[in-house]
């Protein structure tokens, strides 16, 4: 079994919100006390390391189920990432290093085309353009008592519902071919197969806040000094999440 580098393009992503996002910029707006993300046209979208890390959790959880995590990576904290198995080797650690980086970029996702031009129109309702977020009024809760917190009333802003945006993922992966099963790899079955199972971004989650689904294309594009281009459908790939439970087998016997 020997492994390939390999460039890799998913593209394009598309993330449709069934609720409200709120993914926060870490500062207020006029009479908004958390403010969502907006880029330099004033239009909402959201960052790539948002559905990134989304995407690690479900991996992660994959692996674990699949019985090829590592009990000993635990991350976010930097300390606690091993930077060697195949949850990192997809997403690299902080400060890079170990024995497998990651060299994905994950773009930010913004509006699709006909929204960008949704937005851009008069709304005869209101008068003005058509509006891409609200304002909440919410409250802290201490989860020691699980009341409302005293002094603590806020306002966070949400995005409208139904909202489409686009991504893409590309860059180069280090991929592991399975034994006999031509045209799939472990890193990949992972990686799309998380990605499918994103269904929550930004913040106030637990209260319902950015649902989501999460559309890829219909193949993945791949990439190497191997193969001048393999384009690999994605239902190819996820109908074999079974295969993941051979992986630290095919390694180890590879070492």
């Amino acid at each position: 079994m020997i492994s390939i580098r390999a460039k890799i393009i998913i593209d394009p992503i598309q993330i449709e919100l069934k609720s409200g996002l709120h993914a926060g910029a870490g500062y207020s707006r006029g009479l908004i006390d958390k403010a969502v993300m907006r880029d330099g046209r004033g239009q909402i979208y959201v960052p790539g390391s948002s559905l990134k890390g989304k995407t690690r959790e479900a991996c992660e959880w994959i692996a674990s189920g699949q019985g090829i995590a590592n009990p000993d990576c635990l991350p976010p904290a930097p300390k606690g990432v091993c930077k060697k198995c195949i949850v990192c080797s997809i997403f690299g650690a902080p400060g890079g290093g170990g024995e497998l980086t990651s060299g994905l970029y994950w773009d930010n996702a913004y509006l699709t085309e006909d929204w960008q031009q949704a937005t851009g129109k008069k709304n005869k309702k209101n008068g003005g353009q058509l509006e891409l977020s609200s304002p909440r009024t919410q409250v802290g809760i201490s989860r020691s008592r699980g009341v409302a917190q005293e002094g603590l009333l806020f306002t966070g802003e949400f995005s409208a519902e139904q909202l489409t945006f686009q991504t893409r993922v590309t860059g180069h992966l280090t991929l592991t071919p399975v034994a006999e099963e031509k045209g799939r790899y472990y890193e990949l079955i992972l990686l799309v197969s998380g990605l499918k199972l994103v269904t929550a971004l930004g913040g106030n989650t637990s209260r319902g806040a950015g649902l989501c689904e999460i559309k890829l294309p219909k193949q993945v594009v791949i990439q190497s000094s191997e193969y001048s281009q393999e384009e690999l459908d994605v239902d190819f790939l996820i109908n074999r999440l079974d295969l993941l439970s051979l992986y630290n087998d095919e390694v180890e016997a590879a070492q």
